[in-house]
């Protein structure tokens, strides 16, 4: 009989597994203002940490210098922060795609921004800063490009908030 109710039990835990798994994350709530998600990342840094200067960047020009492609996709709401001194390895862009077909375009972009960073063999300390410490993030239709120091921290997922 306790075999027959500990395989019941198995069975009945596999089945609820099974159910789970199809399950996907949509992401956060589409509107989700963009500097909740900086806001994370800044509060992710350690105490000890030196604080970062970045920059909130606005110029079209310059932004589609750095994200080739980017002005051509159509986005709900766009945030880059950059640092003062444009050869330090310090970026942070937050984007929400209207599209989801488009999400990972944008990751393409970014992931390019890191490739072309990293490749930089006229400041090779900087890109070693672009190979080791860059990642691309995306959640639902979020798309983050994040891009920090040595001794900072990434959050592992930035849109978790």
């Amino acid at each position: 009989m306790k075999r027959l109710i500990v395989l019941l039990l198995v069975v009945l835990m596999a089945v609820s597994l099974c159910g789970c798994a199809g399950e996907k994350s949509k992401g956060p709530e589409p509107g989700t203002a963009l500097n909740t998600f900086y806001q994370a990342i800044m509060d992710a840094q350690p105490e000890n940490a030196e604080e970062l200067i970045l920059f909130e960047e606005s110029n079209p020009d310059l932004i589609a210098s750095f994200y080739p492609g980017l002005d051509s996709i159509e986005l709900s709401q766009q945030a880059y922060y950059m640092p003062p001194i444009a050869t330090h390895p310090c970026e942070i862009v937050l984007v929400e795609v209207k599209n989801d077909a488009d999400v990972q375009n944008v990751a393409d972009i970014f992931q390019a921004r890191i490739d072309m960073g990293a490749d930089n063999t006229n400041y090779p300390e900087s890109a070693a800063g672009w190979q080791l410490y860059a990642q691309v993030q995306k959640s639902g239709n979020f798309v983050c490009m994040i891009v920090l120091p040595e001794g900072y921290v990434i959050p592992e997922n930035v849109f978790e908030v």
